[in-house]
């Protein structure tokens, strides 16, 4: 081991070695570093969070305000501007074509996926990684990147501004995304149940019904729940293939908001909060079932 030689002055007393010195001053430049970083870090994310917050309780008083001008809060509160704008812009039957595009879209999402799970959890074969890294895909790399040349394929073949359509271009979004919530609940069954039940002569649709589906009750739970909300929430690639008749909720808001043109702001306020309403219930609802799946897990 190296030892540090210690130096006396003339009047007898000891200095701190060099190497010594500049340790502690390296030390007191990281602290200040890391304390500053840490300071502005939380400064730049409270700024971020109070603008977010700001412009959301901004526009939820102007869609409920009565008349607001120049003060701290609205004169009033009323429902006629969601009336209004439910109205003006038929927001009932937009929704009622999203739910039906994305309710079924889900259904078949789940169908398609659960096989391919089991598949993927008990086989081995060549190029299974790049398979399941070719699941991933759709909710790693940008929409447009994929967008464009399905909306070209659906135009070309008569798919185009149809419900068939709609409901096709979901499933590139919900089957992927459910094989990659599904999959660690499908790797988590022993395998030795499926070995037990197949000695006593249950066939492979008795093992699906008996021992496979309701292991994997909350996954398919959780998986139904995220793909519904990311499907309800999908835009890009349905603006570009969705029609006058076949427009989900959020391309209809968007559509109106590019186009407001002299309509009154409290009113298209308003039409912006008949997607966010939906979008936060849902997403409790997931919160909610994620967090109630992990106390039955034990997790």
């Amino acid at each position: 081991m190296m030892k540090t030689k210690k130096t006396v002055s003339e009047n007898g007393n000891y200095h701190a070695p060099v190497q010594g010195k500049t340790f502690i001053k390296n030390s007191i430049k990281e602290i200040v570093f890391y304390r500053g970083y840490q300071t502005v870090s939380w400064i730049l994310i409270i700024a971020f969070l109070a603008v977010v917050l700001g412009m959301t309780v901004s526009v939820i008083l102007n869609a409920f305000g009565e008349e607001w001008y120049g003060t701290f809060l609205p004169q009033g509160f009323t429902l006629e501007w969601f009336i209004n704008a439910w109205n003006a812009y038929e927001v009932g039957e937009y929704f009622k074509i999203t739910m039906q595009i994305v309710f079924i879209a889900t259904v078949i999402s789940l169908i398609l996926s659960i096989p391919s799970v089991y598949i993927l959890a008990r086989r081995n074969f060549p190029f299974k990684q790049a398979l399941i890294s070719f699941f991933q895909l759709p909710f790693t790399l940008p929409d447009l990147l994929y967008a464009i040349p399905v909306a070209s394929i659906f135009y070309s073949i008569g798919l185009a501004e149809t419900m068939t359509g709609l409901i096709i271009v979901n499933l590139i979004v919900g089957v992927p995304f459910s094989v990659f919530i599904l999959l660690p609940y499908m790797e988590s069954i022993d395998p030795r149940l499926e070995y037990a039940a197949e000695s006593l002569g249950a066939t492979k649709f008795q093992l699906f019904r008996r021992i496979i589906i309701p292991q994997i009750v909350p996954g398919i739970t959780a998986s139904a729940i995220n793909i519904f909300i990311r499907m309800f929430n999908t835009f890009t690639i349905i603006l570009l293939i969705s029609g006058p008749k076949t427009q989900t909720l959020n391309v209809m808001v968007f559509s109106v908001l590019q186009g407001s043109g002299s309509q009154p702001p409290a009113m298209l306020n308003s039409l912006a909060l008949t997607l966010m309403i939906p979008l936060l219930f849902f997403s409790f609802i997931s919160l909610w079932v994620s967090s109630y799946t992990q106390r039955r897990l034990g997790k």
